[in-house]
């Protein structure tokens, strides 16, 4: 399986910076992400504003939001456009409350391990029981008051998904677990991933002088957490045209694992040669 990692913030705090050239708009969605994600957006406007480990840029210059990447650690991905481009960055440094002490984690089915994992004593940790999920939910506490939350889960459909389960947890009304009294043992962990932001494309926004729509949309994701702490840096990426015709088309595109099957030209109820096809069978038959 591989890794899956979407925020959120940064979306809405570019979608926030566009206010500035483009004026008082209004963003509707053309698909059911989109409108999961602007109705997420607009009870949280005035919110993501006021954090402070998010910052953005708006421009019409392609050179300068990749400048503007680059002072942030991450690469130029902007290439030459016609329209408005935005980039936002969270960059969080945390220590956790106590420094954790550095060990090992093994797992009871395949891939067993050992991996490199970090034991937080329960000074720095709290353990929570949440409705209707079966596995604990814990809380690294930090010296600045942030929180990394973790719960054991399957594979999430897509970070959309990712996400509705965190803001569930976040709102589940958490109950203490006592079970768990001298701490818990994490993964260390190294990511850098590109998340999907294709299903954003097409979103438009209008005010008085017309429709505009999001062409390009990019996100990369860090993390790395260890006994010490954790440093999570965010890029996400916007480009916006106006169109005077109506939304921009895209082809729909099975960029995910799939199902498919066959029928016979006289029998269209009875599926042939049904599959499932996951990313190792994408290529080039020979």
């Amino acid at each position: 399986m591989t890794s899956k990692a979407l925020d959120l913030a940064t979306i809405g705090r570019a979608l926030n910076e566009l206010r500035g050239p483009l004026g008082d708009w209004k963003w509707r969605g053309l698909n059911g992400e989109q409108q999961e994600f602007l109705s997420w957006y607009a009870s949280r406007e005035e919110q993501i504003e006021k954090l402070t480990d998010l910052q953005a840029l708006a421009s019409r210059d392609y050179a300068q939001l990749n400048t503007f990447l680059q002072a942030h650690g991450f690469g130029a991905a902007f290439e030459p456009f016609d329209g408005i481009g935005v980039a936002s960055i969270l960059d969080m440094l945390v220590q956790w409350a106590i420094e954790g002490e550095p060990t090992t984690i093994e797992r009871v089915s395949a891939p067993f391990g050992p991996y490199p994992a970090f034991q937080i004593r329960s000074g720095a940790v709290d353990v929570y029981g949440a409705p209707g999920y079966k596995d604990p939910v814990l809380r690294l506490r930090t010296k600045t008051g942030h929180s990394l939350w973790l719960m054991k889960s399957d594979l999430p459909e897509s970070g959309l998904a990712l996400n509705r389960v965190a803001q569930q947890l976040l709102e589940a009304g958490l109950t203490p677990n006592r079970r768990w009294t001298v701490g818990v043992v994490v993964p260390m962990l190294e990511m850098d991933i590109a998340a999907d932001l294709s299903w954003l494309l097409g979103a438009t926004a209008a005010n008085g002088d017309g429709d505009y729509h999001i062409e390009q949309a990019f996100q990369r994701f860090k993390l790395r957490a260890d006994h010490h702490g954790a440093h999570v840096e965010v890029a996400t990426g916007l480009m916006v045209s106006m169109s005077s015709c109506g939304p921009i088309s895209y082809p729909y595109r099975l960029d995910d694992p799939f199902i498919g099957f066959f029928t016979h030209p006289d029998n269209d109820t009875m599926p042939l040669a049904a599959f499932w096809a996951d990313t190792d069978t994408w290529r080039t038959p020979s």
